[in-house]
């Protein structure tokens, strides 16, 4: 074994690193988790030190195997949670905690940012829509808020960017992550002129923005001596988790989409163009593919609902899982395997937070509907599994109105586990699911990347095609079209009847 690449995965919980052969397969990984911190109830933050000090940790797990030397590695590269932002200061330290994309404090400056520039005009340039989410507030808060170390701040990197930092000493950023910092110019591929001009943030203060899969230099001796690789090895420009887990299933081609779910649901299809929603209801950025943009729908609680019941109403099924040293999430999914399809009426919409894409209401709210004394907690637990496949569709028919048509759903994530879930969303979007050998395809799109950087392949679409391996895909059932078909006119119903609510919390 002589050629060996490093993906190094810093999601938002902790660092996963991991090393591949130029085949696509897993020889070794090592995860490390870092803490989040909540200075207020709606503020998080990261200490930049932890990302570098779990990914030392993590590189050096893997190679105190015997199956990995350093010298075997011929390139390593880095996928990241995205919009989560860290000041530098002209030594490359951190002067305050990150602040992560999953912060609401900047409500304000999003306010002040659609009083400078309109939304059309953002969504134009960016892609993107205002929210707390993207990168801008979060700079344009600590400029309000914290001049003088606004003034010292010498850059502004992303995770991707900061890593990328510590290995080579560079500042760098890719395209798929400057798209989503609301001050990317997707079309031109650079920092906008206007946006920043418009919000006073100084271009200097920001790293340069460079091609995914492109080398930016070699691991300093530094860097060598902390994560155990050899000095020099090659470093290439990796992308966004969400970007590079579609590259990592083989989304690198029209007509080819996915759709992760964990926590939430990412749906992202390949365009070979920008391609923008004149409703705003989903976004485009750029994709790791040069060239190419991913038009992405993100749902905030699907995953998340089942965890809900799980936590809440899950006794049953906990006990039982505990009982047989099984998952609980397996114990529930088969209770559910045992409902007809379409949970003989029982209707769940899964907004316990709100709806994201394409609807963005903040006050929406989850939903059990449809409810009579013979049913049972298999057909709510089933309703749940169909609910987030109708909110997937919901956002499939918007990428279809795009002209994005999908003759496949390929899949990821926690919930690509159950083959019960899965058949779920073949049957509710009528296209075959497929899974792939990998579950950790956001790190194998970074190890695509990283082989592309050092000339393996020609074309980061041709190392996918070699990489990646689908399994066969299960294919929609077709007795099941016609439930499915009027379940979906009941869900979108629902939330239309619903919509404009006041529930208690809000």
């Amino acid at each position: 074994m002589s050629e060996l690449v490093v993906a190094i995965d810093a999601g938002t919980t902790g660092v996963r690193s991991m090393v591949f052969d130029t085949a696509g397969a897993m020889i070794k990984q090592a995860y490390e988790e870092f803490p989040s911190h909540f200075p207020h109830p709606s503020w998080v933050e990261q200490n930049a030190a932890d990302w570098w000090t779990s990914a030392c940790k993590t590189l050096r797990d893997c190679l105190a195997d015997e199956s990995v030397k350093p010298e075997w590695i011929i390139s390593a590269s880095v996928t990241n949670q995205r919009e989560t932002i860290v000041p530098l200061d002209s030594g490359g330290n951190p002067l305050r905690n990150a602040i992560v994309w999953q912060d609401r404090r900047t409500v304000d400056q999003c306010d002040w940012i659609r009083k400078r520039v309109s939304s059309d005009d953002l969504y134009s340039i960016t892609g993107l829509t205002v929210d707390p989410y993207f990168s801008a507030p979060k700079i344009l808060w600590i400029k309000d808020n914290e001049k003088s170390l606004f003034k010292e701040t010498d850059v502004f990197l992303l995770v991707h960017d900061f890593i990328l930092h510590k290995l080579t000493d560079r500042k760098v950023t890719d395209y798929s992550n400057a798209s989503r910092t609301l001050l990317f110019d997707i079309e031109q591929q650079n920092w906008s002129d206007r946006i920043l001009d418009c919000l006073d943030i100084p271009k200097e203060k920001l790293p340069e923005p460079i091609q995914s899969g492109t080398q930016i230099g070699e691991l300093s001796g530094r860097a060598a001596k902390e994560t155990g690789l050899a000095s020099g090895t090659p470093v290439v420009a990796g992308g966004g988790d969400q970007q590079c887990a579609a590259l990592g299933v083989g989304v690198v081609r029209e007509g080819s989409i996915k759709s992760t779910t964990g926590t939430g649901t990412f749906m992202l299809a390949h365009s070979d163009s920008k391609r923008l929603d004149s409703k705003m209801r989903v976004l485009c950025s750029c994709h790791v593919v040069p060239g190419t943009y991913v038009v992405e729908a993100s749902m905030f609680t699907t995953g998340s609902a089942l965890r809900w019941f799980r936590d809440n109403l899950g006794l049953q099924e906990r006990l039982h899982a505990e009982a047989e040293g099984r998952d609980p999430y397996e114990v529930m999914t088969d209770a559910a395997d045992g409902v007809p399809a379409g949970s003989e009426g029982v209707i769940h919409i899964p907004h316990l937070v709100g709806a994201g894409a394409p609807h963005w209401n903040p006050r929406a709210r989850g939903i059990f509907a449809g409810l009579a004394l013979g049913h049972t907690r298999g057909h709510l637990m089933r309703s749940v599994l169909e609910g987030v496949a109708y909110e997937i569709r919901t956002n499939l028919n918007v990428m279809r109105e795009l002209g994005l048509s999908a003759s496949e759903m390929r899949v990821t994530g926690g919930a690509a586990r159950s083959e019960t879930w899965m058949q779920i969303q073949a049957d509710v979007l009528n296209v075959p699911v497929v899974r792939t050998q990998l579950e950790e395809a956001t790190a194998l799109g970074a190890a695509i990347l990283a082989c592309h950087g050092v000339g393996v392949f020609k074309s980061i679409a041709e190392a996918a095609e070699e990489m990646v391996t689908p399994l066969a895909p299960l294919n929609p059932r077709p007795e099941n079209r016609s439930v499915y078909d009027e379940g979906f006119e009941r869900y979108s119903a629902l939330y239309k009847a619903t919509a404009g609510f006041t529930w208690g919390d809000n």
